[in-house]
């Protein structure tokens, strides 16, 4: 009995690794592209026509080859960037104008007292209005700040949000000095919480977004349920991707991967096994990759053959020599089975190579050190049964 870990490195199978990686990278440019739709959008319906529209990107051809996907990504990206310096150079502007308008408002009316006869009280006057004046100015600076923090306010944060602290901006240009203080705490608070939750926003949406890209590869109507269950992660604006979500994403794409590699390897297998006279009953390839196992007629042992038995949840193989439990054996001819299986062993790693599938053993036992196992007969394909057969229908037609 013997174990096996089995790689595909088919032209096609190293085609389909670099496509998918070129997706999953098209999908995250694209993703933070619609980010800067939505962004420039936001800040079109405060500032108008000073703001320029980013429009949205077209989506690639589902052919694309690898390289095509990476051009894309490249061109989304440049396009990006491109348009965040303009977009970039447009709101500092807004917000300088903001800034402007907010410092050529009237400043904070000082009563003025009649003066008085006496020295000490003008000076104390005097120094009340210097006082108020400087408070004036500091209140001036807050207002000022708060304009910064407005602007640092994501473009996406809810409406409702924007408003209130577009209402605490106006409220400290007009307030007292302690008052204003406050509030812009209160205001600086809202502006950290906001963007804080853009952050996460932003990445929930990138993983979803690659998750979506390798599910692409996934044949079935579960990777369309997880495809629009990502889709609702960014749509909604989810703060993460539940942990449960991408673990099934991850399972999903594992098992299709593995699924098609042992579709390849059992093909392969099939092929090279005919080419070293095992004898290969017709469905041996459906019975490897459907129920896991198969077995093939070992060449120049009759009644013997080697059982293969494939493990559906990785790229791991067993292989053990069997015997029909009709024929003819003893410990001497299974020694001889077995031993003949071993020897045609490098034949058989070289033959999938060829097909570009590299076999590695993991593990392998000598020889006569366990007894082979009998099958049901009619499990060993034989050759002259099926010779037989094929006379007997010629016979009969």
């Amino acid at each position: 009995m013997g174990a096996a870990s089995y790689r595909v490195e088919t032209p096609e199978e190293i085609e389909a690794g670099r496509r998918r990686a070129a997706r999953e990278r098209y999908h995250l440019a694209a993703v933070r592209h619609a980010a800067l739709v939505t962004e420039s959008a936001a800040y079109r319906a405060s500032y108008g026509r000073a703001i320029s529209a980013v429009r949205r990107a077209g989506e690639p051809s589902p052919h694309a080859s690898a390289d095509d996907l990476e051009a894309a990504a490249a061109r989304l990206d440049a396009e990006r960037e491109q348009a965040r310096a303009v977009l970039d150079g447009q709101l500092t502007e807004a917000f300088r104008m903001s800034l402007f308008a907010m410092a050529t408002r009237p400043a904070p009316r000082v009563a003025r007292r009649a003066p008085t006869a006496s020295s000490s009280a003008r000076q104390s006057q005097e120094t009340r209005l210097r006082q108020e004046r400087e408070s004036a100015a500091r209140v001036q600076r807050l207002a000022e700040r708060a304009a910064v923090l407005l602007a640092r306010l994501p473009a996406a944060a809810p409406a409702q949000l924007r408003e209130a602290c577009r209402a605490d901006a106006a409220e400290i240009a007009s307030a007292s000095e302690q008052r204003a203080r406050l509030v812009l705490a209160s205001l600086e608070d809202r502006v950290r919480a906001a963007e804080r939750t853009q952050r996460a926003v932003d990445a929930a949406a990138e993983q979803a977004a690659v998750l979506v890209a390798r599910l692409r590869d996934v044949p079935g109507a579960q990777a369309v349920q997880l495809a629009r269950r990502l889709t609702e992660v960014i749509e909604e604006r989810q703060e993460e991707v539940p942990r449960a979500l991408a673990a099934e994403v991850e399972q999903a794409v594992a098992d299709a991967d593995a699924a098609r590699t042992r579709r390849i390897a059992a093909q392969a297998l099939a092929r090279v096994l005919v080419d070293l006279d095992y004898h290969v009953a017709e469905g041996f390839e459906t019975a490897l990759v459907d129920q896991g196992t198969a077995v093939v007629g070992l060449p120049g042992e009759p009644g013997y053959g080697l059982k293969v038995l494939f493990d559906r949840g990785s790229s791991r193989l067993a292989h053990i020599v069997v015997r029909d439990v009709e024929a003819d054996g003893g410990e001497h001819a299974d020694r001889r089975a077995q031993q003949a299986f071993c020897d045609g062993l490098g034949a058989l790693r070289n033959g999938l190579g060829r097909h570009h599938v590299q076999l590695k053993e993991t593990q392998r036992e000598e020889p006569g050190r366990r007894p082979v196992p009998r099958v049901a007969a009619g499990t060993v394909p034989r050759r002259d049964q099926e010779q037989a057969r094929e006379h007997g229908g010629e016979r009969e037609a």
